[in-house]
């Protein structure tokens, strides 16, 4: 039997923390702290150092900052406006060009960052003001550009799945693999449901795109093909590397950060020396933050171990006469309660040593499941209150309501609802291309 007692004491504290604006990181670990020293010897405290020396020095732990550090190169060296180009001279004829331009560029900018937010100020502040222009609604403006950044924390290489990696001890080269197939799944539902919704385009406008473009148009969309593949060539480098067996995905992202300062400062010149100082600075500070996170859930985590609860609730699980895939909703309908109130890495840090064991104990794929954990959590980045893609559409639109924009991605749930479904029904949307 477990402690109802102390695991009280571990909620009421972390919620506490929250409520007075403690940092998550540091109300995961305060908690953690303050329940094992009600529910343990002191001196297990000298453990958790320990326990934070052995996680933290994992080397899959270092891809996380130089992903970061690549991702601010690219950003900073323009890389979006280049990619935004090329998808928008190649689909702009199609019903809702601008719209599906906009998918394909966020698609291709989440292998290059993989960051969401990241990938919605890069994109966004390009693909947002063209759409306005071109008369979409701001429905369908804003509710794009909040789904397109999500495929941030999908599409390899994925921050998010090196976490689940290193506390499930999954191959990252393997996730990353299988987070191909559905994060090109929601790029094209969404692409197909922004030409549904795309706005007629006037006679005039049809009659220019039917026109047979002019040797100086081709020349146009040449150079600018032409000009993008350097940016193009990063994710095919890396995520080509790794599934060759050439690096692994922390060396890859070594190289990663390499070619990106080739690409911004030697070849397109993009990204001055004056500029390499902000690009660290954010990139420490995004790293810091994120591994305070982490430090934090260890902790935490360490005093859920302490209490049992994940072998409890593995335990109990398995002996409860109902379907594994009853369990499975249980745990996406808790982690999208979890995803109205907190950001998707500590989602992540504090389920995944609750639910993995009880997966495993259900029969489920390692892989697999790390795929729905994190497509549930592209879930917690566009619902409200602290969906952190709402925040990135409210700066590139200040003017704009927060509850336009809330009202505008609601919708957009469903696309990631159906490819969610599709993952749980067709395991093998997932795991084939392993």
């Amino acid at each position: 039997m477990i402690s109802t007692t102390a695991i009280l004491i571990l909620l009421a504290v972390l919620f506490a923390a929250l409520f007075l604006g403690v940092p998550i990181g540091f109300a995961l670990g305060l908690s953690g702290v303050v329940t094992i020293l009600f529910t343990a010897d002191p001196q297990y405290l000298t453990q958790v150092p320990i326990t934070l020396r052995n996680t933290l020095s994992e080397f899959v732990f270092v891809a996380i900052p130089l992903y970061i550090i690549m991702g601010n190169i690219m950003y900073h060296g323009k890389s979006g406006e280049r990619i935004f180009g090329v998808a928008f001279q190649l689909l702009q004829k199609v019903k809702g060009g601008t719209g599906v331009a906009s998918v394909a560029a966020y698609t291709l900018f989440a292998a290059i960052v993989g960051s969401s937010m990241t990938s919605v100020l890069t994109i966004g502040r390009i693909a947002i003001p063209e759409m306005l222009k071109q008369s979409y609604s701001k429905n369908l403006t804003y509710g794009l550009s909040a789904l397109g950044g999500s495929l941030g924390i999908l599409i390899p290489p994925s921050i998010p799945l090196i976490l689940y990696a290193s506390l499930s001890g999954t191959s990252p080269g393997q996730l990353f693999l299988a987070g191909i197939v559905p994060g090109l799944m929601i790029a094209g539902l969404l692409a197909i449901y922004t030409m549904i919704k795309a706005p007629t385009l006037d006679q005039v406008r049809i009659a220019q795109l039917a026109a047979i473009p002019s040797d100086e148009e081709k020349s146009k969309t040449s150079a600018i093909i032409i000009r993008a593949i350097p940016d193009l060539l990063l994710p095919i480098i890396v995520l080509g590397g790794i599934y060759a067996g050439i690096f692994t995905p922390t060396e890859a992202a070594a190289v990663g950060v390499i070619y990106a300062v080739i690409v911004s400062m030697v070849i397109h010149r993009t990204l001055s020396f004056r500029k390499v100082p902000t690009v660290f600075i954010e990139s420490v500070t995004t790293s810091a933050m994120l591994l305070t996170v982490v430090i934090g859930a260890v902790v935490f985590g360490s005093a859920l171990t302490l209490l049992g609860l994940p072998q409890y609730l593995s335990a109990f699980i398995t002996d409860l006469a109902v379907s594994p895939w009853v369990v499975i909703l249980i745990m996406s309908l808790i982690w999208l309660l979890m995803g109205f109130f907190l950001e998707v890495v500590s989602i992540l840090l504090i389920t995944t040593p609750i639910f993995f064991p009880i997966a495993m104990s259900l029969g489920f794929d390692p892989v697999w499941f790390g795929i729905i954990m994190v497509i549930n959590m592209e879930l917690a980045v566009i619902t409200p209150p602290v969906g952190m893609n709402l925040f990135a559409i409210k700066t590139l639109v200040p003017k704009e309501s927060m509850w336009t924009i809330i009202k505008s991605v609601l919708p957009f749930g469903a696309v990631i609802i159906a490819v969610l479904v599709l993952s749980w029904v067709f395991p093998e949307l997932v795991l084939f291309i392993l």
